[in-house]
């Protein structure tokens, strides 16, 4: 066995979770890799989570317990990575797990290639609800040889292979703190705007072409007015943090623009799922984000341009993208 030096933190935060967390825990301590801390973050929870939690600490001295009150995924999440001491960190959802050699593996391919970042496969699992087949697959058909990060993130966006699921990552502590990267706090959909800026970032990515996550599928719960209103307004946040650095030159080349087009086309699907009053009361939110976008010319996208453009301009680019369509036809 090769000697087991650099040290993984594994973070994962806890709510509500009682059912499932044992399952998640003991995937850890059944680790052939044994040089890990695990950091259980009870984010509140209101159930007898934290309690396990608890019991965890008693008995291993590799587990540690923060309680806090109720702040989010984002917030429990950089809570345990302020606590972390490893030279990995790994964020694995509560309610999944990971197969006994993950943590092996994905070291052993860190160290020898010197990476960054080490993202891998995944299979789903479904609990107490039908199968899905529209379901995200995690497990990808190609491979992918150690490159930047930029030039990976344009390869994954070509191949329709890129997942934004943070716990199929390893991940340097020390490239997260150099390049400043941590989870935004008080929106849903926070992995769309981490992960992105993990290979942003542009450092050494590997691929672990092994399914060593397995992500539970659970009943949805239901959409309420509100709800929907919060996840519009949370990729609305995302999409104008990255128009920032994309204004400011940090977001560059081709995989950048197309993860812009991305992120304009996910906030637009979300506006045209609320009803009509919440469109209503979004209005000049809405209005802001399609100025942006035009801003930036539509990021060359005719299709989005013609969506977030208004009046003549509406007019010009629907005449535009006539002829374009009519030319190549002939």
């Amino acid at each position: 066995m090769k000697e087991q030096t650099a040290k993984v933190s594994v973070i994962i935060p806890v709510y509500n979770v009682e059912q499932y967390l044992e399952e998640c825990v003991d995937s850890v301590l059944k680790q052939t890799y044994t040089n890990y801390e695990i950091i259980l973050v009870d984010d509140g929870a209101t159930d007898k989570s934290g309690q396990i939690c608890d019991r965890y600490a008693d008995v291993y001295d590799c587990v540690k317990v923060i309680h806090q009150t109720n702040g989010g995924l984002s917030s429990a999440r950089n809570a345990g990575f302020r606590a972390a001491a490893g030279k990995y960190v790994y964020f694995l959802d509560s309610d999944d797990y990971i197969e006994e050699v993950s943590l092996d593996y994905l070291v052993a391919m860190a160290e020898e290639e010197s990476a960054d970042i080490v993202f891998f496969d995944g299979c789903v699992f479904f609990t107490d609800c039908e199968k899905d087949p529209n379901a995200w697959t995690y497990q990808r058909k190609e491979k992918y040889d150690l490159e930047k990060g930029r030039e990976t993130l344009l390869k994954l966006l070509n191949t329709d292979e890129y997942r934004t699921a943070v716990p199929l990552m390893l991940l340097k502590k020390e490239y997260l703190i150099q390049h400043d990267i941590s989870f935004k706090e008080g929106i849903l959909h926070e992995d769309e705007l981490f992960t992105f800026l993990v290979y942003n970032a542009d450092g050494k990515v590997c691929h672990c072409h092994e399914e060593l996550y397995a992500r539970r599928i659970r009943p949805a719960s239901i959409m309420t007015s509100s709800a929907m209103i919060k996840r519009y307004e949370s990729m609305f946040q995302i999409y104008m943090e990255l128009s920032k650095l994309y204004r400011n030159g940090r977001i560059t080349g081709e995989a950048g623009k197309m993860y812009m087009i991305r992120t304009a086309k996910s906030v637009l699907g979300k506006f045209n799922q609320l009803g009509a009053d919440e469109q209503k009361k979004l209005k000049q939110e809405h209005s802001k984000f399609k100025k942006d976008v035009m801003a930036h010319k539509g990021f060359g996208d005719m299709k989005l341009k013609i969506k977030c453009s208004d009046g003549i301009k509406n007019i010009f680019y629907r005449a535009e993208n006539k002829l374009i369509n009519t030319s190549q036809k002939v």
